[in-house]
């Protein structure tokens, strides 16, 4: 029987969130060991890993999962302490037919700006030359030489929102699996430099999602086995930077780099249609005090997702509401403990001056002091609606509603899964009720949204995940680099076929 490790680590990092991540924040979400790692529910690769194994009559020797929320750069102690596990399963049960992985891939630790291709690196070391070494990653991975030269094999998101997660670890789990069993495929890599602002795409908006369709006719038709298109997570300040990718894998070595090389050309050709047209907080205000339909104006404040790593403790939208003393009925949302601690204090229905955003970044957020209401405590728990994810319980710590005025703002200690309604509804904050609701999500919020929004306003706001690449501080990324650089004179030339 083939025997197959299987492992998990899975952290987005944004270079331009100061807070570290720690092992704690894995912690937070439950560190998986041995056979524990079956029983996590939820939408995840992992257990598309699982089935694939189960469905190819393989055995599966689950090692480790960790995961937390996007955010700072990881403590390399978290890195080493996954290795340490994993490696450790490695050993105890070799000769390992192949290691199996789930990864993000845009994870920066403190002492290692790849370390996806790391963790690849150490256990090809352990698990030896002859093993199968296949990993799923996210859409928005850094595909680096080292992950490359390490992998047999990589598959990626095909969908952003996000919901083929079970799917691509299915696909990573089952091309390995063929592998191991005869089938002789080839992986071909190519690279352009370019980052684009993952407001600026979707694959269920053209132009991206003709490409992706495409990449999965390809496919279906049998040209190629497994295609993934990736689009670098745009605020690593890395180097190696793997900028927006296509992995193809074919039997025909041929074939497979010919169709791998017309899908990045066009990727590189429709750079400049991925640029998203950004409204001010000011223009998106002015549109909500003069809607009249039933149905809120949705401020994408992109630029604070938590789930692109930003700190989510601006509130910059809140300020302009403030100053320009708006009777508008609004919802945001703001990472902020002390006011939620001051809120637990002072008990539902007391007012208080609150200092309201600004304590985990405070280089980049200033603080607005305000007299709230205190309209209701929660524990943090609150249930997905979907579709990625559904009926999944994420806990943001404790919450508080607080009213101002005729704004609502929910502030908790770490906010999750902010693309998703239920992160106000599960607190007795309705969307559709508001006149004006702010998201702070890039594309995920989209699947949700899209259903009831009257208009979805992609905004210049500030943050460590802005639309606007340019006024990001970057220093290590490459200087030829789209949109740093044009990128007219560009010739694909460079690939690794394995």
């Amino acid at each position: 029987m083939i025997r197959i490790v299987v492992s998990e680590f899975y952290q987005e990092t944004n270079s331009f969130n100061p807070v570290i991540t720690h092992i704690e924040d894995f912690e937070r979400r439950m560190i998986y060991e041995g056979e524990d790692l079956r029983n996590i529910h939820g939408p995840r690769a992992l257990t598309g890993i699982f089935k694939a194994i189960e469905d190819s009559n393989g055995e599966a020797i689950p090692a480790c999962s960790m995961s937390s929320q996007s955010g700072g750069a990881v403590d390399q102690r978290a890195v080493d302490l996954f290795l340490k596990k994993t490696v450790a399963v490695i050993k105890q049960n070799m000769p390992v037919d192949g290691v199996f992985l789930s990864l993000h891939g845009a994870t920066q630790t403190t002492e290692y700006d790849d370390a996806c291709g790391v963790i690849l690196e150490s256990i090809r070391k352990e698990a030896g030359e002859s093993a199968v070494i296949s990993a799923a990653f996210d859409l928005h991975a850094n595909i680096t030489p080292k992950i490359v030269e390490n992998a047999n094999f990589i598959c990626g998101y095909q969908t952003y929102p996000h919901v083929d997660f079970f799917n691509t670890g299915y696909r990573a789990a089952e091309v390995g699996m063929r592998s191991l069993r005869g089938e002789k495929l080839h992986m071909v890599w190519i690279s352009i430099p370019m980052i684009i602002p993952a407001s600026g795409y979707s694959s269920m908006l053209s132009p991206f999602k003709e490409l992706i369709d495409d990449a999965k006719e390809l496919v279906k038709t049998g040209k190629l086995c497994d295609c993934s298109i990736f689009q670098m997570q745009p605020w690593l300040d890395v180097n190696p930077a793997g900028g927006s990718v296509v992995v193809a894998i074919g039997i025909d070595r041929k074939e497979t780099k010919l169709h791998a090389v017309q899908l990045i050309q066009r990727l590189l050709d429709m750079r400049k249609q991925f640029e998203p047209d950004l409204y001010t907080i000011d223009q998106v205000i002015d549109l909500a005090v003069e809607n009249r339909a039933e149905k809120p104006i949705i401020l994408v404040d992109s630029a604070d997702s938590a789930n692109a790593g930003s700190t989510g403790d601006s509130v910059a939208v809140l300020k302009r509401l403030l100053e320009r003393e708006l009777d508008l009925k609004t919802a945001l949302i703001v990472n902020d403990v002390p006011a939620v601690e001051l809120a637990y204090k002072i008990g539902v229905g007391n007012k208080s001056v609150f200092s309201i955003g600004g304590t985990k970044n405070p280089d980049m957020f200033k603080s607005v002091q305000v007299e709230g209401y205190v309209k209701s405590l929660h524990d943090g728990l609150f249930c997905l609606e979907g579709p990625a994810g559904r009926g999944i319980v994420i806990d943001i710590g404790p919450t508080a509603v607080i009213s101002i005025g005729k704004i609502d703002v929910v502030v908790c200690h770490c906010m999750s899964f902010n693309g998703d309604p239920q992160i106000y509804r599960g607190f007795g904050v309705e969307p559709t009720l508001n006149q004006m609701v702010v998201v702070k999500a890039c594309t995920s919020f989209r699947a949700a949204y899209s259903l009831f929004a009257e208009a979805i306003c992609l905004t210049d706001t500030p943050g460590a995940a802005s639309a606007n690449l340019k006024t990001l501080p970057f220093k290590k990324i490459p200087a030829a680099f789209y949109p740093f650089s044009t990128l007219d004179d560009y010739e694909i030339t460079n690939g690794i076929i394995t």
